[in-house]
């Protein structure tokens, strides 16, 4: 499917996103574009109960032939664009959606409720169960308190006992994996790799 979507290409302006935009989920999802760079967020026009699925990618999405700040990271060397009002998911340390982007089988990656999520909500994820080492690093501005990690540069930089707590896709956890033992001189099943997959199956 060639993608018409245009929102990537604004660089986070949202005024400028919105004179181009044409929602792509209109019964679940909503764009409110707000001034500025990268200030507009997603908000959700359903309830939903955690675990239930928000919606899949497909069709919307295409293999992206380089990592930007509108990319999603789908394996060790792929990333995809969204090209769906899901790129407006904002990141959060403490997040209501997770992205699931384990396999190869486009049509299985999905938005999935991390908790409970009332109509109206504020639509996050954390980006670093996506990504490794992101194209844009910013300064985080969850508002979530003592949870909140500072500096979001993807799970690379993210110590094993505090990635440990999150949902993370597969890639990122070997990812993690491979980083772990290569600083333990190739030793496996350290204190560092249990805390990894406290949550997570290991891939």
């Amino acid at each position: 499917m060639t993608s018409v979507y245009t929102g990537h290409l604004s660089a986070g302006d949202g005024l400028a996103a919105a004179a181009t935009h044409v929602p792509t989920h209109p019964s679940l999802i909503q764009v409110e574009f707000a001034n500025g760079s990268y200030n507009s967020r997603l908000v959700s026009l359903v309830s939903l109960k955690r675990d239930e699925v928000l919606t899949t990618f497909a069709p919307h999405v295409t293999a992206a032939p380089r990592p930007s700040y509108s990319t999603v990271q789908v394996a060790e060397d792929a990333h995809i664009e969204l090209n769906s009002d899901l790129l407006y998911c904002n990141h959060s340390c403490d997040p209501n959606v997770r992205f699931v982007v384990a396999g190869d089988d486009k049509r299985q990656w999905k938005a999935v409720a991390e908790k409970d999520i009332k109509k109206g909500d504020t639509l996050t994820f954390f980006y670093p169960s996506t990504e490794w080492s992101m194209a844009q690093p910013f300064d985080c501005a969850c508002n979530c308190g003592q949870q909140c990690l500072g500096k979001i540069s993807g799970a690379a930089s993210i110590p094993a006992s505090v990635l440990g707590r999150y949902f993370v896709n597969p890639h990122i956890l070997r990812l993690k994996r491979d980083q772990i033992r290569q600083q333990n001189g190739g030793s496996a099943d350290t204190q560092d790799e249990q805390a990894l997959f406290r949550r997570n199956d290991r891939p």
